[in-house]
């Protein structure tokens, strides 16, 4: 009788092939979970992108089931997918700009309401930043249709209002794109200006040469042009540079970029003077070249002072917009002596990997820690090793997941690192662990199906005191006997701790095993920048 009354009061468990309550969803591997909110699930996408695909669906499937989702959400509620994707663009939230050059164009040419449309093509100086964007979203544009009125105002508007300075820029360096040409564009849009420099840089960019009217590099003083003009007039200067020296000169007199020199002639000089005139995101990309040229070497102890004082520059990093995928992406590349499709080689500058790694937390911002005690689980199960994040080569989900969660162990002073499939075990992952080493250890225990809940079951098995559990993962859960809703609400009941949930999505699918409804849990974008200060207030009971 007495079992029958416990059994009667005990909670039911329900195995995660089975729907919990009428709001869960079949996931990618059939188990039942939570769907994202579409602000939730669009910013995974913005974040994260859809490179590389998962273990359940191929990259094809997985960018156009995302695809899909984004145009419905567009003639759904296109002011929330604006304001979301200007959201994660203004934050400097996501690593890659196409994700966001898709939405917008998506907007601007599909979406209902004439209002909405004109408002995306308003944002487009913002979110366009630079002449390889706009050709990015031209060619997007152009696959959903013609150039039509707004297209033609809209492009224009960004070539009439973007400082000349900076559009001198874009006529040196971005040429051409994805088989658009900034010509091209010029041509479609007829922007109208009636200022002689602004039109100066415009028929340069479709003409290739500075009109005789306007100013004539031979008659006209160099000193007496203006910056835009100065730029264009070394571009032409040193297109025709008989030498890598005298290249190197003209870039650092006429503060001509890298770009804009002749390819045979970027050898060592030109790249020592491409340290003084581009920017750190260039060199983010081209460690690796400077080395390669000889430029950065262990020897040469200036330029490794130089390069390491200007990546781990807490301000630059916040001026370049360097993400902290961005910075990840470098330290993995240059650490591996080759370019990513094995071209070129070069010796690693160990005190440079070393300051790499420290520009990947210092690029996620200053994180107050919540002070609680956290287990951090990573989902080392096999679909949480196929695919790629944010279109890094060889940057796996359950990679990314012991990279992110290092910065929370190195943030709490209590805290530790658990993996888990269907078992729960140790990864052997400590605070004094380089991000390779971690990534290394991830990658290497990975094993089994995914069950969710085990690092709830194993925290109250073995009595552990946890206030915030952070789980990064997939999402994509079936093998366990019950749901990690459950497994939290059962490890709260018996630890007598008002512990929490916070889940860390790895990629961009629908899926979330935490229920949107509950003040207890809280699903977050993996490498968000946002993500980090988020989970510390939620972790404080802020959120």
């Amino acid at each position: 009788m007495m079992k029958n009354v416990l059994n009667a009061i005990a909670p039911k468990r329900h195995p995660q092939t089975q729907r919990l309550d009428e709001r869960q969803v079949p996931n990618n591997a059939g188990g039942f979970v939570y769907t994202l909110a579409d602000e939730g699930r669009l910013t995974r996408f913005l974040v994260l992108g859809t490179e590389g695909g998962t273990l359940y669906a191929g990259e094809r499937a997985h960018t156009v089931q995302a695809t899909e989702f984004v145009r419905q959400l567009v003639v759904r509620d296109a002011p929330l997918a604006l304001r979301v994707t200007l959201d994660v663009v203004r934050g400097n939230r996501a690593p890659k700009p196409d994700p966001a050059l898709l939405v917008l164009a998506l907007i601007a040419k599909t979406a209902p309401n004439v209002a909405d449309r004109k408002a995306a093509w308003n944002a487009l100086p913002e979110v366009a930043r630079t002449g390889t964007m706009l050709l990015h979203f031209l060619a997007f544009a152009d696959s959903l249709g013609g150039w039509g009125r707004l297209t033609r105002r809209g492009v224009a508007n960004v070539y009439e209002t973007l400082p000349v300075e900076k559009l001198a820029l874009w006529a040196v360096k971005y040429k051409a794109r994805d088989g658009w040409a900034q010509a091209d564009a010029l041509r479609l849009s007829h922007p109208k200006t009636t200022d002689a420099g602004r039109n100066a840089v415009l028929r340069f960019m479709v003409k290739g040469t500075l009109d005789a009217e306007v100013v004539s590099v031979e008659a006209v003083p160099s000193e007496t042009l203006t910056p835009a003009l100065r730029v264009i007039e070394g571009h032409l200067l040193a297109a025709a540079a008989t030498s890598d020296a005298e290249a190197a000169r003209l870039m650092r007199e006429f503060g001509v970029p890298i770009e804009a020199v002749p390819t045979h002639l970027r050898g060592a000089e030109t790249y020592r003077a491409a340290l003084e005139t581009n920017g750190l995101t260039w060199l983010l990309r081209n460690l690796g070249n400077l080395s390669r040229v000889g430029v950065l070497t262990a020897n040469n102890r200036d330029v490794v002072a130089q390069v390491i004082g200007c990546i781990t520059d807490a301000q630059a990093l916040k001026r370049g917009r360097v993400h902290p995928l961005d910075a990840l992406k470098a330290r993995l590349v240059y650490a591996q002596g080759r370019g990513v499709k094995g071209k070129g080689e070069w010796l690693p500058v160990p005190r440079v990997v070393d300051a790499l790694e420290d520009a990947f937390y210092t690029a996620f911002g200053a994180v107050q820690p919540a002070g609680t005690r956290h287990l951090l689980a990573l989902d080392v199960s096999g679909s949480m090793t196929m695919g790629q994040v944010g279109g890094v080569p060889g940057l796996t989900p359950n990679m990314a997941a012991a990279a992110m969660s290092m910065l929370a162990l190195r943030t709490e002073q209590d805290a530790q690192i658990m993996g888990f499939s269907t078992q729960f075990r140790a990864l052997g992952i400590t605070p004094k662990d380089t991000l390779e080493a971690a990534m290394k250890k991830a990658h290497s225990h990975s094993f089994g199906a995914t069950d969710c809940a085990q690092p709830m079951l194993w925290a109250a098995q073995h009595r552990q005191n946890v206030e915030t559990f952070v789980v990064y993962t997939d999402n994509e859960t079936w093998a366990g006997h019950v749901h990690p809703t459950q497994a939290l609400d059962q490890y709260r009941q018996k630890m007598g701790l008002p512990a929490r949930l916070i889940v860390v999505g790895l990629t961009a699918t629908r899926f979330t095993i935490a229920d949107p409804n509950r003040a207890d849990m809280l699903d977050v974008v993996g490498f968000d920048t946002a993500a980090p200060s988020i989970m510390s207030a939620f972790a404080r009971g802020e959120v």
